[in-house]
């Protein structure tokens, strides 16, 4: 019987909207590469994955950001430290908002299970996208700050249940990426369910999570057919 569980909380429960790239912007416009941030973003993305997976010691989110701008920079051959142009991409991390969905779903879904957070974060923004908001009242938060492990790294999530005493089969995870909110948890005897925000057109991506929805509103009875 499912009793467990554990939420991813960017892309699935708080929205990161067009914050991100609009610091890119901010950053790259005194080389008047501005309109380019979304092209610039799309390869940060794919750098910052590469700087978590091959990382030797733990580093917090916001230095592995810095080592990120650092290495743009220098494919770019723009003369300038990271650690001084960092700040736009660290701030936007903060003043997030929940999806419209969240709030109403939470309150119903913190009455049926018991409830966590697991997140690829540091504390200071993860705090900042909870404070104020039903999310306040989830007691078992998770960020690989705290852990010191990365999704999606097995330790990541074994971690997770050991710490709040869970058995992986009574344990969901919920969130919206395949590799690190799927594939990660599965990988340790966990379920999954994709909230595909975003509308995955892969169908072999689909298939992978035990149920996937378009709304936190579906969640219950989509883990109820699980039991």
């Amino acid at each position: 019987m499912i009793k467990n569980l554990i939420f991813d909380v960017y892309g699935t429960l708080v929205s990161t909207g067009n914050g991100s790239i609009a610091a890119t912007a901010k950053i790259f416009r005194e080389w008047g590469l501005d309109e380019s941030a979304a092209e610039i973003y799309s390869g940060w993305k794919k750098i910052h994955k590469e700087n978590i997976a091959r990382r030797k010691a733990f580093k917090t989110e916001e230095e592995i950001f810095t080592e990120d701008l650092r290495r743009l920079f220098a494919e770019r051959g723009i003369d300038a430290r990271a650690e001084e142009k960092i700040s736009p991409m660290i701030e936007s991390l903060y003043g997030r908002r929940l999806f419209p969905d969240v709030e109403g779903s939470m309150e119903q879904i913190m009455r049926r299970f018991r409830v966590a957070i697991g997140s690829t974060t540091d504390d200071a923004p993860l705090l900042d996208s909870l404070r104020g908001t039903v999310l306040e009242g989830v007691r078992q938060i998770f960020t690989s700050e705290r852990l010191r492990k990365y999704k999606p790294e097995r330790e990541f999530y074994s971690d997770i249940l050991r710490l709040t005493g869970w058995e992986p089969e009574e344990t969901v995870f919920v969130g919206d990426s395949v590799e690190d909110d799927v594939i990660g948890p599965k990988g340790i005897g966990m379920k999954a369910v994709l909230i595909d925000r975003k509308g995955i057109t892969d169908p072999d991506l689909l298939k992978i999570p035990d149920a996937v929805i378009r709304s936190l509103d579906e969640l219950i009875p989509a883990v109820e057919r699980m039991d």
